[in-house]
């Protein structure tokens, strides 16, 4: 439903109010529904349209500047029209009519102003300002023929009235018919009552047959088809002020009221009829039954009585008497053999059918219950007082009390054995026999908490069925005769398993009962093998409540129920049976998904929606199409989550935080007291996986997994790599060093062999030279001729061993097997080298020195030295550098 004020525009879906403030701050007279997406709205000096948008919220777009300029000057819209056939707004002001097209906006207008635009079924009427009718034709203004006769009148109601006829009311009360081109007055009665009382706003209810006007002085009347008067709303039983500005029927058939200071909410309930006592207060009505064609109704006050035919009178209060007698607190009333007693708070009262009441016995105490005891030959009636139990004698006027119980007992039933059961105030329970005479108890057996800890400390007690049922805990418990004991009573716990704060059970007939709680009322069934709700009405919706501590329904006769209220009464007749509302599945509003702590967004509810990861944390809001309907909670589950359903909740949103991936459908359903279900509302969305889980990353994965298992096995693999190697290297070396070592071996041995060699030469040479001299110093020493030849011989020997030439070659081949191309490389340095220069070389390379130089090449010492010096001449040595490091740096 939505209300315009001065603030903006106000929403409401039946649990929660939400109100969308104006852009220009301009308050909203005017409303026009399209759909739950899109509402047209005019204000002062503007018009324009509300979207709705995923989020759920409504944003405000203006019309305005699809305007020329001050078109709109000092006007404010009272009426917007959709036409959802055509495809068209229309906003009317008092001096105009704005018909948008979607695109742009034109304008209507008459000479004295327009007041009201009405849509009339297909139709679309207005009056021009105290002048005719007209109809909107074509986007044209079409004179309605006959319609002068609103002239110097005000119409502001006009209602179609079925099969082409319509009903037009006059801000003084008339009320016409137009029917077949024709004016006339509707229902003169009515049109006198609403004299006076300026009609302003009507709306009809054509299911029931039934029309609400609203007045500005005097509220709402309702009134059937042909204009009788059904009902009255006013300050007086039900209204917060008797000014109506608008009237509104909602999808539910009931109407809602706008007053001048606060709105108001008239439902309608088949089989119940609300009696407010707001005009005369009555008190608290805590019983009531029928008598001699009146309805007597006992209160805190006393007893009053209304004829049955007044209460379907508009002003059945009017008709309420009180009777003289009774003043004070009434607690029940009891009919016996034709007779009607009420337990008063003064004493037993009896009512007459003249409405009269006496005290016909001598008890001056309170009395709560009165019941006859099933005693052949004797009328006497068992009494539960605020003292003792009491006996009456019907027929001798006695009374007694019955002795031998000091507990307080507010409350007593026979059962069909005859066994009596009393309540104690938080005491137990008791079951006795009267003794013969009546005045103490034959046998008295307790039951509570003192005997079973098992059982609550307060049970009350009622008799559903022909049977003694038990209330406490809210469990409801009964007598097992074979075990003597209190025990829960499970057919019926199960029934109201989903009840909380039950108070009281009231018997209607054989398998009917009342359940009532501090809010709520209950017809059941209840056989005592079968246990099921028939009925459900949520008390305080209505903006009533129950008698608190004192709960109770009254039932009347076999199809009239009355329910008692702290300020009035509701009847319940059985045989005008509600025929039910269909339930409509509740709808999403918005969807909304944000970060922990972080941003959100929102999703398009009727779409399935893939949500990442990070966004996984879910709201969901949504509302009941049938919010207005008592007793209506909604229930919901997340399959992929859970399987089974939430509790039953009034809440207009469900959380889900930190889902994790997977697919989810998200269904809600509307129930009702009775448990019955709506068809499901369904959402499907899917939770992505997080980056680090889709595909790709798994493929990233395993890449680098492979990339790391690669790199591990080249690691592995160089890492044998390099054993191997590191043992063919050190297999190599061990050759290599072996190959090193016997080269050394092998030049070590070539330098043994050289030196020896060198050093043989040497010493053969000297060793010769060292005879040839001895043979010359024996010869010239002796002066013997004979020797001569001896000594010559002697010379040419050594001369022949002394030739060097050969001992030279030896040590050449010696010295190339050691030094390779070392006179090679010498003569591509120096080529001016001669063979002797390159001896003495190689002499100077193996480090010889003079003396050994002079004795292998078989001369003096002396010309060892000049040869090194022309050497050093030939290589073009410094005087610094040394010429044995020279040839030792030639390999």
């Amino acid at each position: 439903m939505y209300f315009g004020n001065d603030k903006g525009l106000l929403e409401f879906d039946g649990m929660v109010w939400k109100l969308h403030p104006s852009i220009n701050g301009s308050y909203i007279k005017g409303i026009g529904i399209e759909s739950h997406e899109v509402i047209y709205t005019g204000g002062f000096e503007d018009i324009g349209r509300w979207n709705r948008d995923v989020s759920g919220n409504l944003k405000y777009i203006s019309f305005k500047k699809l305007l020329p300029k001050g078109m709109l000057h000092n006007e404010t819209i009272w009426r917007v029209c959709v036409d959802n056939k055509n495809k068209k707004v229309y906003y009317q002001s008092f001096g105009h009519i704005y018909i948008f097209n979607g695109t742009s906006v034109r304008q209507l207008g008459l000479k004295n102003g327009l007041l009201f635009l009405h849509q009339v079924g297909d139709e679309y009427w207005v009056q021009e300002i105290y002048g005719s009718l007209y109809r909107l034709t074509n986007d044209k203004l079409q004179r309605i023929e006959g319609s002068d006769i609103f002239k110097g009148k005000l119409a502001r109601v006009i209602l179609a009235h079925g099969n082409g006829q319509c009903l037009v009311g006059t801000s003084s009360g008339e009320i016409y018919r137009y029917a077949g081109g024709r004016f006339t007055l509707w229902n003169k009665a009515f049109s006198e009552v609403l004299r006076d009382k300026e009609l302003n706003s009507a709306v009809g209810v054509p299911k029931r047959g039934t029309y609400y006007w609203g007045t500005l002085l005097d509220g709402v009347y309702e009134t059937d088809a042909d204009g009788n008067v059904l009902a009255h709303y006013s300050s007086k039983n039900s209204l917060q002020n008797n000014t109506i500005l608008a009237l509104c029927k909602d999808n539910l058939d009931n109407v809602w009221v706008g007053m001048d200071r606060g709105l108001a909410y008239i439902r309608y309930t088949k089989g119940l009829s609300y009696y407010n006592s707001f005009s005369q207060d009555i008190g608290a009505v805590y019983c009531a039954t029928y008598w001699n064609n009146y309805l007597l109704i006992g209160t805190n006050q006393g007893v009053y009585y209304i004829p049955q035919k007044s209460l379907f009178s508009s002003d059945y209060f009017s008709s309420l008497k009180f009777m003289k007698g009774t003043q004070g607190q009434v607690w029940s009333f009891s009919a016996v053999d034709g007779r009607l007693f009420c337990g008063h708070n003064m004493s037993i009262l009896e009512i007459g059918k003249d409405m009269n009441a006496s005290a016909p016995y001598p008890l001056h105490t309170g009395v709560f219950r009165i019941t006859k005891l099933p005693v052949k030959d004797r009328n006497l009636l068992f009494v539960v007082t605020y003292n003792k139990p009491a006996i009456v004698d019907m027929d001798t006027r006695k009374v007694w009390e019955v002795s031998g119980i000091s507990k307080s007992v507010i409350n007593a039933e026979v059962d069909h054995l005859n066994n009596i059961w009393m309540e104690t105030v938080g005491q137990g329970i008791y079951k006795c026999r009267l003794t013969d005479d009546y005045k103490s108890y034959h046998y008295l057996f307790y039951y509570g908490t003192e005997k079973d800890k098992s059982l609550p400390e307060k049970l009350s007690l009622f008799k559903v069925g022909g049977r003694i049922v038990f209330l406490g805990d809210n469990t409801f418990w009964v007598y097992d005769e074979n075990r003597d004991q209190i025990v829960p009573e499970n057919k019926l716990n199960k029934c109201f398993a989903q009840v909380s704060d039950l108070k009281r059970l009231v018997h209607i007939n054989d398998d009917q009962s009342w359940a009532i709680t501090s809010s709520s009322i209950y017809r059941l069934m209840y056989d005592g093998y079968i246990a099921r709700i028939l009925e459900a009405y949520n008390v305080d919706n209505d903006n009533l409540s129950l008698v608190n501590a004192d709960e109770n329904i009254s039932v009347l006769n076999d199809s009239v129920s009355l329910v008692c209220l702290d300020a009035g009464f509701i009847l319940h007749n059985l045989h005008e049976k509600s025929a039910g509302v269909k339930l409509n599945a509740p709808l999403i509003e918005s969807v909304k998904i944000s970060i922990s702590g972080g941003k959100e967004r929102y999703l398009a509810p009727g779409e399935d929606a893939e949500i990442p990861y990070n966004y996984n944390n879910v709201t969901f809001n949504f509302t009941e199409s049938h919010s207005f309907t008592s007793n209506l909670s909604v229930q919901y589950i997340l399959e992929g989550m859970g399987n089974e359903w939430s509790e039953p909740s009034t809440s207009g949103s469900v959380f889900y935080a930190r889902l994790p991936k997977g697919s989810y459908t998200f269904k809600l359903r509307t129930i009702d007291g009775l448990g019955n279900e709506s068809e499901e509302t369904v959402y499907r969305f899917e939770i992505l996986s997080p980056w680090y889980q889709t595909y790709w990353a798994y493929l990233l994965y395993v890449l680098i997994t492979g990339s790391v298992l690669y790199l591990v096995w080249m690691l592995i693999l160089r890492r044998y790599r390099n054993l191997h190697l590191q043992k063919v290297r050190a297999r190599e070396a061990r050759y290599l060093r072996r190959m090193n070592e016997n080269l050394l071996n092998k030049i070590e041995e070539k330098d043994a062999e050289l030196f020896t060699q060198t050093s043989f030469i040497i010493k053969k040479n000297e060793l010769i030279l060292s005879l040839k001299n001895i043979a010359d110093d024996f010869y010239a020493k002796s002066a013997q001729k004979s020797l001569l030849p001896f000594i010559q011989k002697i010379n040419a020997l050594l001369a022949n061993n002394m030739d060097t030439e050969d001992d030279w070659n030896m040590f050449l081949i010696r010295f190339e097997e050691k030094h390779k191309n070392f006179f090679k490389k010498l003569k591509m340095l120096y080529p001016q080298l001669t063979n002797n220069d390159l001896r003495l070389c190689a002499c100077l390379k193996l480090g010889l020195e003079s003396k050994d130089i002079a004795s292998l090449m078989n001369i003096s010492v002396r010309a060892v030295e000049n040869n090194r010096y022309r050497l050093r001449k030939k290589l073009d040595l410094k005087p610094t550098q040394n010429l044995n490091d020279c040839f030792m740096e030639i390999d």
